[in-house]
């Protein structure tokens, strides 16, 4: 009986947590990564180090590569619906200080496609080719 007290207590509190972003700094570029229904697109590692939240990220100005995990739903002729999974990598030399960008995917069929945008919503890069699997 305690136990099915505290685990909803507990998930709020967790998921109280993971909401909670930290205040922007001014000498840093801020990347948020854009939800959208279908998609599950994360970042995972900036300039080969992990992540520890996959929804948004600061860094220093200048250049960097940013490696992110896109998921989304494929419906096939024949062969129904698949969840397909893709590494996806942005190369970006400009990041400016103070700066809000945002990551923005869309995928059809096999066709997989991330941006990079600034505040304003004007593509700034488009991702490498993805790599996908099923």
């Amino acid at each position: 009986m305690k136990r099915s007290l505290w685990t909803p207590l507990l998930l709020a509190t967790l998921a109280g947590c993971e909401a909670t972003l930290p205040e922007k700094s001014p000498a840093m570029a801020w990347v948020d990564v854009s939800r959208r229904a279908g998609y599950s697109l994360t970042a995972k590692r900036l300039d080969g180090k992990l992540l520890s939240d996959g929804r948004y990220f600061q860094l220093q100005p200048g250049r960097h590569l940013l490696e992110l995990r896109l998921g989304y739903e494929r419906h096939g002729s024949g062969t129904g619906s698949q969840w397909r999974h893709c590494r996806i990598e942005i190369d970006y030399s400009d990041f400016v200080a103070g700066q809000q960008y945002s990551l923005y995917a869309v995928a059809m069929g096999h066709s997989v496609r991330v941006w990079l945008r600034n505040a304003d919503g004007k593509r700034l890069q488009e991702s490498r080719a993805a790599r996908c699997e099923v």
